[in-house]
């Protein structure tokens, strides 16, 4: 029980040292990756309905859904490293990326 509270006010003591380029960081990646799952889920209705019909999606929405994909691990391993500007960077590039899937697959 002693290490459970250690742990808490270790945890408590890391947020509060956060700093506003952290928090902005972070932010900015959990939205990011909300809204890829949102997007993804939706090609994944679409695709399981293609499938249906002897379809399948397009191979473009595939290769995008990977470079998404790879931006976002891109963007959480320089947040990792505390490399604020280069997540921000990828953070960009996959909200590019984002929104071109979208449009795809007729979203928003």
């Amino acid at each position: 029980m002693k290490y459970v509270w250690i742990a808490c006010v270790m945890a408590a003591t890391l947020a509060a040292q956060e700093t506003a380029e952290q928090r902005g960081a972070r932010h900015h990646f959990d939205l990011a990756a909300i809204r890829a799952a949102a997007n993804f889920r939706s090609a994944d209705s679409i695709d399981a309905r293609l499938r249906e019909d002897g379809a399948v999606l397009h191979p473009r929405l595939t290769a995008l859904r990977l470079r998404i994909e790879a931006a976002l691990s891109e963007a959480r391993f320089e947040m990792d490293q505390r490399d604020y500007p280069a997540a921000e960077d990828a953070l960009g590039r996959a909200e590019a990326l984002l929104d071109r899937f979208a449009k795809e697959i007729g979203g928003y």
